[in-house]
């Protein structure tokens, strides 16, 4: 009799795990996982443009398109190449961003200062200081604390006085989750 017992809550033991394991599956088939979204600027302006359509702000919306370290006008460049200058991109849609990717083609090493712009148009400082990595081209990757706001713009800070020379900005990547 108290093996039949055993075997009678074995069985039932083993029934509440497979019913537990179709609940799990249920849950986990109708909780969305939310989607992480890499996309480039659509909109962009400037403290100043060095002219247009080459080198102006517009240059620095869309996927990068300069492979090579060099003056090239398909990238953003400021008009003096010497002083503080400013940008602010605009993304087609909002998300609670983890990184911002800055594509540089020239000059780098001028950028000392990102934010993220939320719906409300304020700036929240994400990264301040001085950009170590010389290697042009190439990309200032900025990873961005948890925030619990929505962003739709990324604002971009440069001393070009730090450099001597124009930096050229080809493309801005807000990567963050819908």
């Amino acid at each position: 009799m108290r093996r039949l017992w055993r075997v009678f809550v074995l069985l039932m033991c083993a029934g509440l795990c497979v019913g537990c394991e179709r609940a799990e599956t249920l849950i986990t088939q109708t909780t969305p996982t939310p989607s992480v979204l890499a996309q480039w600027a659509v909109a962009a302006e400037a403290s100043s443009q060095f002219g247009f359509p080459d080198w102006s702000v517009t240059r620095a919306t869309g996927a990068p398109e300069v492979n090579a370290c060099a003056d090239d006008s398909r990238a953003w460049a400021s008009a003096r190449g010497n002083g503080v200058e400013w940008l602010h991109l605009t993304y087609a849609e909002p998300v609670y961003a983890t990184e911002v990717r800055i594509y540089q083609t020239l000059g780098r090493g001028a950028i000392f200062r990102v934010s993220l712009v939320n719906e409300q148009g304020a700036a929240l400082r994400i990264w301040e200081g001085e950009d170590a990595d010389r290697t042009c081209p190439g990309a200032l990757s900025v990873t961005v604390p948890q925030t619990a706001e929505l962003i739709v713009g990324v604002r971009i800070d440069l001393d070009e006085s730090r450099t001597g020379f124009w930096n050229q900005i080809d493309a801005v990547e807000l990567i963050g989750v819908r």
